[in-house]
C-alpha cells in the first residue's frame, strides 16, 4: 500500500488556485462582453461574491477561503493592485483563533516588531497555510477516502460526489480505488454486487456503474413497500370506519 501511495499526484497548490480563479474570472468578462447590453444591463464590469470567513478551526476550508479571495481580485483589479490591500482584505474575513493569531501579531508593532506578511501576500499565504492548514493534504485526503462509508438511509449520489472529490485529488489506481469504493458501501449494495448474476465487477468504473444500478433498484423496491403498506392501511381503516356505522346504525332502526 505504501507504494502506490508514493505516487499520489499533489494536492492543487496555491499558484495552481491562483491560477483557476484567474482563468475563471477572465471567462466571466469575456462572457459579458460578449452580450449586448440592454437598458438594465451592469456595465461596471464582473461582480464576484465575497469571500466566506475563515476561522483557522476546519483547516479544510482553508484552499477554498484563498480561492474565493482570489476571484474577488481578479474581478477587482484596481481595488486590489498591491499586497497590502490583499492582506487587508483577507483579514477581514478572519475569524475565531486565525483573526486572534493575526491580531497578535500586529500588537507586536507596538514593540518595533515588524512582520514580512503584512507588505507581502505570498508570505501571509504562507502564514496562513503554516498554522492553519492541512499538515498533509495528501495524507488527509487518504485518510478521508480510507474512511468514507455511505450510511444504508443515504442514496448514493451523496456518497459518489465525495467519493470522486476525494479521489481526484490523489494518484491511485483502478484497483485501489475499486476496493475503497467497494468497502465504503452500505451491505444493502455488497451483498447483491457480491452475488450478481454476471459476476462480480472487475473495474472501478462497471463497480461504481452497478453501485448506482443496485441502489436505484434498492429505493423503487422501498417506495413500492412503502405504497403497498400504505393502502393496506387505508384499506383497513376504510373496513373500521364502515364497521363503525354500520354499528351505530343498527340501534337506530332497531328502535
Amino acid at each position: 500500500m505504501s507504494s502506490i501511495r508514493s505516487q499520489s499526484k499533489p494536492c492543487w497548490s496555491d499558484n495552481t488556485i491562483e491560477q483557476l480563479a484567474k482563468v475563471l474570472s477572465q471567462l466571466a468578462n469575456t462572457l459579458n462582453s460578449n452580450q449586448t447590453p440592454g437598458p438594465n444591463t451592469n456595465t461596471r464590469g464582473t461582480k464576484a461574491h465575497i469571500p466566506d470567513t475563515f476561522s483557522g478551526t476546519e483547516p479544510d476550508k482553508l484552499k477554498y477561503f484563498l480561492f474565493q479571495c482570489y476571484l474577488y481580485f481578479y474581478a477587482n483589479p484596481v481595488q486590489f493592485n498591491t499586497d497590502i490591500a490583499k492582506i487587508n482584505f483577507a483579514m477581514t474575513y478572519l475569524t475565531a483563533v486565525a483573526q486572534d493569531w493575526f491580531e497578535m501579531d500586529l500588537n507586536q508593532e507596538d514593540q518595533s516588531i515588524f512582520q514580512d506578511w503584512l507588505s507581502n501576500w505570498n508570505q501571509f499565504v504562507d502564514e496562513l497555510h503554516r498554522h492553519f492548514g492541512l499538515s498533509d493534504s495528501v495524507g488527509e485526503v487518504a485518510n478521508m477516502l480510507d474512511n468514507l462509508r455511505m450510511k444504508p438511509s443515504h442514496n448514493i449520489s451523496t456518497y459518489n460526489v465525495e467519493f470522486m472529490h476525494y479521489a481526484s485529488q490523489l494518484g491511485w489506481g483502478n484497483s485501489v480505488l475499486y476496493h475503497r469504493y467497494y468497502q465504503g458501501l452500505p451491505n444493502r449494495i455488497q451483498d447483491p454486487i457480491s452475488t450478481w448474476e454476471q459476476g462480480k465487477p472487475i473495474s472501478f468504473q462497471d463497480m461504481y456503474t452497478l453501485a448506482i444500478t443496485i441502489n436505484h433498484r434498492y429505493w423503487e423496491q422501498d417506495c413500492e413497500r412503502h405504497c403497498t403498506r400504505q393502502a393496506e392501511k387505508e384499506a383497513l381503516e376504510s373496513h373500521s370506519q364502515k364497521q363503525g356505522k354500520a354499528s351505530t346504525s343498527s340501534p337506530a332502526m332497531a328502535s
